[in-house]
């Protein structure tokens, strides 16, 4: 008898506390959460034709909008907490090719092609039965209203693009982490 009491309280308790809310609370700004092992990269220009860039990442999460032809792409080592690096492009013929590229480059690849929430700080599934506490984060807008983009090479983002990066590269790096405890690539057996 004491403890369906004990847990109706708890249940009670708990329920009081959380209480009802929205399902999100939007911010205007993201930052990376976990303390990274090294500096983030230089943002590149990715051309037509260039291999990926060199250096051993786990998976590469891409950023496409298919209305504007653009994509930005973070290719992460998730094993050591590494961002090796970022690359970025505006013209549809040269995504096309990256995306083509990236498909044949052995790891997992996570395309984002719609806007996301990105949580504040890491969520954990809820429990079957139990309401979904509200997710406070930023969204990542896949799509900008920006056309017109100049060509390569372009300047390093600043304002609203830096930031738009920052939270990009925070997905990236969340959308590893989580991938990673689940499936990793196999190790090649090369000599």
């Amino acid at each position: 008898m004491r403890k369906p009491l004990l847990l109706v309280c708890l249940l009670f308790l708990g329920g009081f506390t959380c209480g009802p809310g929205t399902d999100t609370v939007v911010q205007n700004a993201g930052s990376t959460r976990s303390p990274l092992v090294t500096s983030l990269p230089a943002i590149q220009d990715y051309l037509a034709g260039d291999p990926l860039p060199t250096g051993p990442i786990t998976h590469l999460v891409v950023a496409y909008c298919k209305n504007l032809g653009d994509f930005m792409a973070v290719g992460v080592n998730a094993s050591s907490n590494t961002v090796m690096y970022r690359l970025r492009a505006n013209d549809p013929t040269t995504t096309s090719r990256f995306l083509s590229v990236a498909y044949g480059a052995g790891v997992p690849v996570t395309v984002y092609t719609a806007n996301v929430l990105v949580p504040d700080e890491e969520v954990e599934p809820s429990v079957p039965g139990t309401p979904d506490l509200p997710i406070t984060g930023v969204i990542f807008p896949v799509c900008t209203s920006e056309v017109g983009d100049p060509l390569p090479p372009r300047p390093p983002p600043t304002g609203h693009e830096a930031s738009r990066w920052q939270i990009f590269t925070d997905l990236a790096i969340d959308t590893s982490r989580v991938l990673h405890r689940v499936a990793r690539p196999v190790p090649s057996t090369a000599p």
